[in-house]
């Protein structure tokens, strides 16, 4: 078709709503002492990160001004390291590290400024001895460089300069004793040992090349032994030979073969758990069936399948599984995903003993961790933390008392439990739970008695900081007074700010000698250009594979996206459409029908895209009872300008995207002559769009009806909405483009 200009809606029925006012950093407080210290919150509320309120203490002072100190740290992610001497609190101001011994705390890496981005904390796949720790160093949209990093002395090697960013985990599997890892490079699986890399003394990688796959190819087992999956092959290796293999693969082989698989395994979208004497293993397909085979043969033989299962829960969209493999047990199964009816996450614990065999349902909750000796499991729900023995699956212990944000095991009876108040440390045994930390602070300020600082986490709740010792008390019989804005020196006040990334900033005005105002953190008060806006658009045409991850990720942002919904989808998924419109999320048309209305099959008319529109409606409004918002586009964006006009006449608004390139292209049809992408090529080509065109429209297909892709944006999603969120936009329903 003739492309048009770099404007997205056309028509004259569009309406010109307000822009939706997005939430950002916020200061709140202030109160100055009669040293010119000031107590101040930021409150940081991004799409994609929880909100809290950090505290900081900042000096007025020429002869002692700097950054302020950072008096609060969110649990956004934790690790133990050093053994368990050292609890490691990560956020997006940096990285916090508590001494379990002693008590205090001491910010080991801040931001140089106060982080303006979603940038939401990306994890670390850390040593089981806490000595070295592996992750992602973010250089591009959706790349990044993998790194190891010797924790103690802070160096680092790089062992993959391309690769894919991620939110959600780290391409890498350490041993048990932390001898030895595996990562993910460039479609193959490596092992390598941290220890000589850092030495000098490892071989090269080309020796230490396990076979192709991802990191969903191997694991570990037994604490000795790496189970790996060539195609349809299962092999062990034990971890003293990996050098052997390395060095002779090409005579040897990849290690002991101990079966076959009826079907090839598909190192992108299947995974597997194996029992760790390596006589059984569960195979996920697909994220939806479940396979449980015994391993008893040797060769190529063929494992045999004990039980079968495919997901049947008609009333959940699957969003991921979890196994857990308890001693001399059935797997336990681990589902997440959304309920038709809602946009709510709701997690299933099933036991697979022939059949899926539900024995828990909990809403809103986030993945179980295993205890060190794996006889328990931690989950959090809400504003409580479930303790589970893994074998009877039988709950042992609960903590409650304020939101879970992250926890992670001291050893078998001890938890360390990050808050949205306080992190806590939790004794099993002793049901004992004490604040260790602050994570946040609703407000603060100087106590006249003593001079110390106080921090109020709500509900009453008085901690006083230990200058000497980095420590927080309870605060005990402190009590609150109004807020001191001068002490004779400094005038403190919020103010309004240019900066784009700010809804407010925190001032101080010298009161004596050379008048001057400047902002107390001076990133807030820097002028920047307004925020683009973006609007993501999600064509349904007739499949729903994407669907949960989509919802998951909208959901998660707190972001609105925009749904096209095609006749097919709505006839074959009438519950998935419920789901959407129950979703909060805007819905729009994407006609009656996914063929390309531009074919010669069809003679188009006024009257053929009136009656063509006017059928989606009612068949969407008979399946949710909702109604369509009066937007649409064709499908493919493949439209005529007689086409738009229909629309329009029928009072619809014609949304558009100007572009060739698009996720819908499948590998079937790049073989026949189109033009295909990777997911991480088109993230990186939108954002090139949005940069040109200030703004717009992004387009990304629920699911491909036909054909198959290597990778899906959708999968990426978070991806990419971070990739927006830092680069200053705003994500707004289409209906809010101007």
């Amino acid at each position: 078709m003739k492309r048009r200009a770099p404007f997205f809606l056309y028509g004259a029925a569009l309406l010109l709503c307000a822009a939706r006012l997005s939430a950002g950093i916020q200061f709140e407080g202030g109160d100055i002492n009669a040293k010119s210290e000031v107590l101040f919150t930021v409150l940081n509320d991004i799409p994609g990160t929880t909100p809290y309120r950090t505290l900081f203490l900042a000096p007025l002072a020429e002869a002692s001004a700097g950054r302020p100190a950072i008096l609060t740290c969110f649990p956004e992610r934790m690790e133990l390291l050093a053994g368990t001497s050292v609890l490691q609190i990560r956020n997006r101001y940096g990285a916090v590290w508590y001494n379990t011994a002693s008590g205090s705390f001491s910010w080991k890496r801040t931001a140089a400024a106060v982080p303006d981005s979603s940038m939401r904390t990306a994890p670390a796949a850390v040593s089981p001895d806490g000595a070295w720790s592996c992750f992602i160093e973010k250089n591009g949209s959706v790349s990044g460089s993998l790194v190891i990093q010797d924790i103690a002395n802070g160096r680092k090697k790089v062992l993959d300069p391309g690769a894919l960013y991620s939110y959600e985990a780290v391409p890498v599997k350490w041993l048990d004793d932390s001898s030895v890892f595996i990562y993910e490079k460039a479609g193959n699986v490596y092992f390598c040992n941290p220890d000589a890399v850092f030495k000098g003394v490892e071989v090269s990688e080309e020796y230490r090349k396990i076979g192709a796959g991802s990191i969903r190819s191997a694991d570990w087992a037994g604490g000795k032994y790496l189970v790996y999956i060539d195609g349809d092959m299962l092999y062990r290796i034990n971890a003293k030979e990996l050098y052997t293999l390395g060095l002779y693969s090409s005579i040897i082989g990849r290690g002991t073969a101990v079966g076959r698989l009826p079907f090839r395994f598909s190192a992108s979208a299947d995974s597997f758990y194996v029992k760790d004497d390596i006589s059984e293993l569960l195979l996920v397909k697909d994220g939806i069936s479940f396979t449980h085979f015994k391993i008893n043969g040797t060769g190529g033989d063929y494992l045999d399948a004990a039980s079968s299962c495919l997901l049947s829960d008609k009333k959940l969209a699957l969003l991921d599984a979890e196994v857990i493999w308890p001693d001399g047990s059935a797997p336990i199964i681990w589902l997440r995903g959304f309920p038709h009816g809602g946009s709510k996450l709701v997690s299933k614990v099933y036991r697979f003993d022939g059949r899926l065999t539900q024995i828990l349902e909990v809403a809103g909750s986030e993945k179980p961790i295993a205890s060190p000796d794996r006889k328990r499991c931690a989950f959090a729900a809400g504003s409580t933390l479930y303790v589970y023995d893994i074998t009877t699956w039988k709950r042992s212990a609960e903590l409650s008392g304020e939101r879970i944000i992250s926890a992670v095991w001291l050893d078998s009876g001890t938890l360390f439990v990050g808050g949205e108040k306080t992190i806590r440390r939790w004794s099993i045994s002793g049901n004992t739970a004490a604040p260790v930390l602050l994570s946040a602070a609703q407000s603060a300020w100087w106590d006249a008695k003593s001079g110390a600082a106080v921090a109020d986490i709500g509900n009453g709740a008085l901690f006083t900081y230990d200058t000497a010792a980095h420590t927080w008390k309870d605060g005990g019989s402190v009590q609150k007074y109004s807020a001191r804005t001068e002490n004779g020196r400094y005038r403190i006040f919020l103010g309004e700010t240019q900066n784009a990334g700010f809804d407010n900033a925190l001032y101080a005005r010298t009161l004596a000698g050379k008048p001057v105002t400047k902002a107390v953190l001076p990133e807030s008060a820097v002028p920047s250009a307004p925020k683009k806006k973006v609007a993501l658009l999600f064509d349904a045409y007739s499949n729903a594979d994407g669907l949960p991850a989509i919802l998951y990720e909208l959901n998660r942002h707190n972001i609105p996206g925009t749904f096209f919904i095609n006749g097919e989808f709505i006839r074959r998924y009438p519950n998935e459409t419920r789901q959407i419109a129950a979703s909060g999320n805007d819905c729009a048309s994407l006609f009656f029908t996914p063929a390309r209305l531009t074919s010669s099959e069809f003679v188009i008319s006024d009257e053929f895209i009136r009656r063509g529109l006017a059928r989606n409606e009612d068949e969407f409004f008979r399946t949710t009872g909702r109604e369509l918002s009066l937007f649409w586009h064709a499908p493919h964006y493949d439209a005529t300008e007689r086409m738009v006009q229909a629309g329009q006449n029928a009072g619809y608004t014609y949304v558009d995207w100007q572009y060739d390139f698009s996720d819908s292209v499948t590998l079937e049809e790049c073989a026949a002559g189109g033009a295909y992408y990777t997911a991480p090529q088109l993230i990186d080509m939108y954002m090139a769009a949005v940069a040109e065109n200030g703004g717009g429209v992004i387009p990304i297909t629920v699911g491909a009806a036909r054909g198959s892709r290597e990778s899906y944006v959708y999968n990426s999603l978070d991806l990419l909405i971070s990739a927006l969120l830092d680069s200053g936009c705003d994500i707004v329903p289409v209906r809010d483009l101007r």
